[in-house]
């Protein structure tokens, strides 16, 4: 429950920067802002098990660059990027809002109620 209180507080963070960037909170991000986003929330949960049902993270996420991103699928109103970390052989999959919220992750890059 404390790493999902993190990831929360984490998401905040972008979302508050975003919000005060554009002033009503609504305009979309850009892909290149989705990407860094992305990368920054897998950063985060390096060497920590973030409560999402995927365990534990290795170190290795801590260094994760913004190429290891990249938008895995995108919707009406939501994207899901794909960070692949390379010296783990592995990927997390972020689902976010279009305004850069970002409301779960998971290895598989399912997620419920996305088409």
């Amino acid at each position: 429950m404390k790493y999902r209180v993190t990831l929360c507080l984490l998401a905040s963070l972008f979302i508050s920067s975003n919000l005060l960037a554009h002033g009503s909170g609504h305009v979309p991000v850009t892909e290149q802002k989705a990407l860094v986003i992305a990368t920054q929330i897998v950063q985060g949960f390096a060497n920590i098990d973030p409560q999402l049902g995927f365990g534990k993270v290795p170190a290795s996420w801590a260094s994760i660059s913004n190429e290891a991103a990249t938008i895995f699928e995108s919707g009406d109103g939501y994207r899901i990027i794909k960070v692949v970390n390379p010296n783990e052989e592995s990927a997390l999959y972020i689902l976010m809002s279009a305004e850069g919220e970002v409301y779960d992750v998971n290895t598989s890059g399912k997620f419920d109620g996305v088409n």
